[in-house]
């Protein structure tokens, strides 16, 4: 018994080097790397072979590295120990980070409220919104933008084609001087929404001046 023990562990410090070895009660050899993480199998079989001889073999193997069990192999009877396993060496490698959605792009929002920006009816820039747009283009200076996006709306009175037809041009007109008078942008794009969205009650003079608006965002 003392020559078998010694067979076993000459055995197991030369798998070290190799890629096989056997004694009286086993067969171990290394398989494939799984993950990049070596891995190794040992059956064991023969009359000699005792309860948990497979698992005294991995230990044996794996030094002062603790064994993992990747898969094991019991014969068909309860309560049996494993005639084969296929482990590694070394703690369970640590589970991947989760992905991080990246964080949607900061978006600036500037709004042209009122009746002092648009005449009635019209979509001609007045002077206090050329105004208010400049203002706007100080304060970005150098500033570059992934996009600039520009909703026009207005208030109930009239009919839906009117009203959208009415804040296309608005859009168009604010986002065209945005983009003639210098603010540097990789795409520009105007949106009429008519009255959808209102921002206040259609039933009140103030409520209807609110919603005749422009808006600008600005995403970085």
């Amino acid at each position: 018994m003392k020559k078998h023990h010694l067979v076993l562990l000459a055995s197991v410090v030369s798998l070290t080097a190799c890629s096989s070895a056997s004694g009286p009660t086993y067969n171990a050899y290394e398989l494939q790397s799984r993950n990049g993480i070596r891995t190794f199998q040992v059956d064991c079989h023969g009359i000699l072979s005792t309860a948990k001889t497979c698992m005294k073999v991995a230990t044996r193997m794996c030094g002062n590295e603790p064994v993992r069990l990747v898969d094991t192999t019991t014969p068909y009877r309860d309560g049996a120990d494993p005639h084969s396993i296929v482990f590694q060496c070394g703690a369970a490698p640590a589970p991947a980070a989760a992905a991080v959605a990246p964080a949607p792009a900061p978006v600036e929002k500037v709004s042209l409220t009122g009746d002092a920006y648009f005449a009635t009816d019209s979509a001609a820039l007045t002077p206090a919104a050329t105004a208010a747009l400049d203002k706007l283009l100080n304060q970005q200076g150098d500033r570059h933008f992934a996009r600039v996006e520009v909703d026009g709306y207005t208030d109930a009175t009239g009919s839906d084609a009117h009203n959208q037809a009415l804040s296309k041009r608005r859009a168009d007109a604010v986002a065209g001087y945005l983009r003639e008078h210098g603010l540097k942008a990789d795409s520009f794009a105007a949106n009429g929404h008519g009255e959808a969205n209102p921002a206040a009650s259609n039933d009140t003079v103030e409520g209807r001046a609110r919603n005749r608006r422009v808006e600008i965002s600005l995403q970085k």
